[in-house]
């Protein structure tokens, strides 16, 4: 060792009850800072009381030394104000004249008595004789502590070198700094390092207690805060429950016809209630569906539309909508040319040209004006030639001319190219105006008549058509031109077709007979479908009818949805569809055949046919029609390939394979195999039964196929090569109706109506004994192969396993026959539909049902299935003596009812399952129609469909709330702008 710590030297007594700013003061040279700040913070907490800041008062200059004289005389005076000088000694320190200055300032004005040193590096030698540190041996030692009898003694000073990084945590430094600390307190090093221990412990158990209380609040305010929080989240949920069941009765109201708003505010407001509301009334979006189901889209305006036409190839629709004129894609409700602005005055009239190419319009300010369709932009000057407003404009078939006619009692014609006028105007009353299909005359309303005129002349072409009781408001041309549909407006309100040949009416008035209320019903828009079967009218009481043109009878119940008088009317050019405009500042798009349910026909319903086979994922379905069949895929409901014709007799029975790409049809004479794409067969007919098959089946794989037939006997097949695998499996008494591979395919399952019986397709051998049932209508087996369920008069549950019944359960009632079965996706329940009109839930596991059966079907229940996620239940009812030939859903959790039964067959709904999407059912109604209807995961998005857009922000605060956070209710749809709250 080079150094050694002495004694430390006891405080004078002349010098206690002193004062000084600062205990100590620290002198060092800033390379050896870490050691100096370490003893500072030491030396605060050594001796230091509960309550006190610091044990001492330390001063230690952190600043950057300069030569600086003003800063001089600040150290100087800092030091001069303390009672100790410690001095950080090390090479570095040595070489520093501002530490030899402060240490050399101290000596002269202090004395050695109250310095002490802490040594940070190096070496220092004490010479005796001479009473300094030796020059020589101390790289440590100051110039000012090496002049010979600087200092009287050996001084105190304490090693740290070693005690990097001079934490005042560590026992070793903290010890020695104690020794330092000891002198300045005037204490002994071992009575203060005991009460250091003490307070340490003290202040220990202090801040355990604080840190306890701490605690302890802590967790009463996070509790008050959960609380808070949670009460928060409760006025939320309920502020949000309350708000979603006002804007559903407010939405059903408005749909009802009993509340105003228009159908787009009630269907934005249950499509808000749906997204607030954290259990949404799913039934309510069903009902809207059924209720608006004519209803294709809605495009909204900005004021009463008085005309809206379909473009010649029905994929546009131009609509008046006050001063402009509107153009929207007609599949997606979506704008596509800018708004066309240029009348001064109300748009009275709309007509595209053949070539979809131009547009003309009639206004208020009596000009006819034509403009590029796709644009939105003028072409050529303002026809100008009406006195007063122009009610009607339309375009002769070829598109070379165009006719208007106006308030001012004329109609005009004009060169479509040039804008000029052809001849005179023809004068004798006019509101509506059309071209026969030849282009070679027009037909007019004069008043209470109708007058038809030659388009080259100008001369009246035979009398005036009359009879209507009141003025004539609309006329159309048949497509064949022989005969005219008339709108009336007398106070019952008709229309009327009339034979242009013999100038008689055909059959009686399309009268509405359930006028509503406050309205007189005038008609005030027709027109003719384009094969000539079908005519549409608009009605001022805002409903629009469709009739047959040969016998004039309504086709349907009327079409109803706007909320004012339907001033325009059309047929989109395939017939498919009905574009009407309203005076309640909308133009809606319809369904235009007779067939409202929702449920739209796969197949045409003249070929009568039903589902022969679905899927084992229920992505495809196979319908039969006599012997021809056809592949169909249930998350779009379009056909896949050819339709199979082959058999010479009926198709008794139809499998898939699992990847869907083959086809087995089994009928008298055997199988055939079929491409699914092509509709070609593959190979030969695969013969062995004696007479006809009644079943067949693929296994998991794809690789086998198992059939059963009349003979009572099942066989397996190669499905490559068509030829037998093994023996036959025999023992069955009867047909066998029913064969099956469990999941695995390590079983074949095979039924007769009374036994079931399991064979192992490997050898061909039975496994265990037949389980005996009595008779069954249905079958199905968990998704796992271990339950196997039957129904007929009554449920039996069995072990697949061991062919050992678990259970047996019979429904209650007369007519208790078990119809339908189906295992749940995750076969944990099972569901039955039966004669006694009930659905039940069971367990899987213990046969035992699960809560009270489940009522609302008026008939038998025939189909029952799950939804792939388990959460719905649909069914099937019917029979041939009740108008219940419905398919509903069901809440699979709670057994209610979601929404009302949705009507469309009419007959038995005998098979039904959900599209693997789940967006879709495909029900048989047993009368040859085969239906795709929406499920709930498409339920929004049909009804997104209908809309025009998402409400404005001001929209949402005024329908919904402003207190909840706005959502767009449509993604992908436009939010409209703020300005449009209304």
């Amino acid at each position: 060792m080079c150094a050694r710590t002495a004694e430390a030297p006891e405080l004078p007594p002349w010098e206690h009850g002193k004062a000084f700013d600062y205990d100590a003061f620290i002198s060092y040279t800033h390379r050896d800072r870490p050691v100096a700040a370490g003893i500072q913070k030491a030396m605060h907490r050594i001796g230091r009381r509960v309550g006190r800041l610091h044990a001492l008062r330390v001063f230690r200059d952190a600043t950057d030394l300069t030569a600086s004289p003003d800063l001089w005389a600040r150290v100087a005076d800092a030091m001069d104000r303390a009672r100790f000088l410690i001095v950080v000694l090390s090479p570095h320190a040595a070489s520093s004249g501002w530490v030899n200055k402060e240490v050399a300032h101290w000596l002269r004005k202090r004395g050695p008595d109250r310095l002490l040193f802490v040594v940070a590096g190096g070496c220092l030698v004490w010479d005796e004789a001479a009473g300094r540190f030796d020059p020589d041996r101390s790289d440590a030692a100051l110039p000012a502590l090496t002049e010979p009898g600087v200092l009287a003694a050996e001084p105190f000073y304490v090693d740290v070198s070693d005690d990097a990084p001079w934490d005042p945590s560590a026992p070793m430094f903290r010890e020695k700094v104690t020794d330092l600390a000891a002198p300045i307190h005037g204490k002994p090093k071992y009575e203060l390092a005991s009460e250091d221990v003490r307070e340490q412990r003290r202040f220990r158990r202090l801040r355990r207690a604080a840190l306890g209380g701490l605690i302890v609040l802590t967790i009463c305010a996070v509790a008050a805060a959960v609380l808070a929080l949670v009460q928060r989240q409760e006025a939320v949920h309920q502020r949000n429950e309350a708000v979603a069941q006002r804007l559903v009765v407010e939405a059903q109201s408005m749909l009802a016809g009993t509340r105003p708003g228009g159908d787009v505010r009630a269907l934005q407001k249950l499509l808000a209630a749906h997204e607030i509301a954290s259990k949404p009334d799913e039934g309510a979006l069903l009902d809207a569906l059924i209720t608006r189901r004519d209803v294709i889209t809605v495009l909204e305006g900005t004021a009463p539309v008085r005309d809206a036409r379909f473009s010649s190839d029905g994929q546009r629709i131009a609509a008046s909508d006050g001063h402009t004129v509107q153009i929207w894609n007609a599949n997606t409700g979506r704008p596509i040319s800018r708004t066309v602005i240029g009348h001064e005055g109300e748009v009275n009239a709309v007509a595209f040209t053949p070539d979809l190419r131009r547009l003309a319009s009639g206004g208020d300010d009596g000009a006819v004006r034509l403009w590029d369709a796709t644009t939105g932009q003028p072409i050529t000057q303002p026809l100008i030639g009406h006195e007063y407003r122009v009610d009607d404009v339309a375009f002769s078939p070829d598109g070379q001319r165009i006719v208007s006619s106006g308030a001012d009692s004329t109609v005009r014609r004009w060169d479509a190219a040039t804008g000029q006028p052809i001849g005179p105007p023809l004068t004798g009353g006019a509101q509506d105006v059309a071209f026969s299909p030849d282009g070679q005359r027009i037909a007019s309303n004069t008043g209470n008549t109708v007058q038809v005129w030659d388009v080259d002349t100008g001369q009246k072409i035979g009398d005036p058509i009359s009879g209507a009781e009141g003025s004539v408001e609309c006329v159309g041309f048949s497509p064949d031109g022989h005969r005219i549909v008339v709108g009336s407006g007398r106070i019952e309100g008709s229309a009327q077709v009339w034979d242009l040949d013999t100038h008689q009416p055909v059959g009686q008035p399309m009268t509405g007979p359930d006028t509503k209320p406050g309205y007189d019903d005038q008609v005030w828009s027709v027109a003719f479908s384009q094969d000539g079967q079908r005519i549409v009218s608009g009605d001022q009481d805002g409903t629009v009818r469709l009739w047959d043109a040969t016998t004039t009878q309504p086709i349907r119940e009327p079409i109803t949805g706007h909320e004012g008088a339907v001033s325009s009317v059309g047929f989109s050019p395939d017939g498919r569809s009905l574009v009407s405009g309203g005076q309640d500042g909308t133009v809606r798009v319809w369904h235009a055949d007779p067939d409202t349910s929702i449920g739209r026909p796969m197949i045409n319903p003249s070929e009568r046919a039903e589902i022969a086979a679905f899927s084992a994922d229920r992505r495809y379905i196979v319908t039969r029609s006599g012997g021809a069949m056809q592949v169909w895929d249930t998350n779009t409901g379009q056909p896949i390939g050819q339709r199979l014709i082959g058999h010479q007799e009926a198709v008794k029975a139809v499998a898939l394979s699992p990847d869907g790409q083959q086809i087995a049809t089994g009928a008298e004479g055997g199988i055939l195999l079929w491409r699914t794409g092509t509709g070609q067969p593959i190979g030969e007919p695969i013969t062995g039964h004696e007479g006809p098959v009644r079943a067949v089946a693929f296994s998991p794989e794809g690789q086998q196929i198992v059939s059963g037939g009349d003979d009572g006997i099942a066989r397996l097949w190669d499905a490559t090569t068509g030829r037998p695998i093994g023996l036959p499996l025999t023992g069955h008494q009867g047909a066998v109706k029913t064969v099956t591979f469990s999941p695995d395919g390590r079983k074949v399952i095979t039924f007769d109506s009374e036994n079931i019986r399991l064979w192992d397709p490997a050898t061909g051998e039975p496994i265990g004994e037949p389980m005996a049932t009595g008779p069954v209508q249905d079958i199905a087996m968990s998704p796992d192969g271990k339950r196997i369920v039957t129904g007929g008069e009554g449920v039996q549950l069995w072990d697949g396993s061991t062919n050992q019944p678990i259970n047996w359960s019979t429904p209650t009632g007369t007519w208790d026959i078990v119809h339908r079965l189906a295992f749940s996706p995750d076969g944990k329940r099972i569901v039955s539909g039966s004669h006694d009109k009930t659905l039940r839930l069971w367990d899987a596991d213990t046969g035992e049902p699960i809560g009270q059966p489940i009522a609302g079907h008026g008939d038998a229940v025939w189909s029952v299935a799950f939804s792939p996620d388990g959460r719905y239940v649909v069914s099937g009812s019917g029979s041939s003596y009740t108008t219940d030939t419905t398919v509903r859903l069901w809440d699979a959790a709670t057994g209610q009812a979601i929404g009302q039964p949705m009507a469309g067959h009419r007959g038995t709904v005998q098979n039904l399952a959900f599209s693997p999407d789940g967006r879709h059912i495909v029900s048989d109604g047993g009368e040859g129609t085969v239906r795709l209807w929406p499920a709930p995961a498409a339920w929004k998005d049909e009804l997104c469909a209908k809309l025009p857009g998402n409400m404005s922000q001001s929209q949402w605060d005024a329908w919904i709330s402003p207190d909840i956070d706005y959502v767009a209710v449509c993604p992908g749809l436009p939010i409209a702008a703020d300005d449009a709250a209304h």
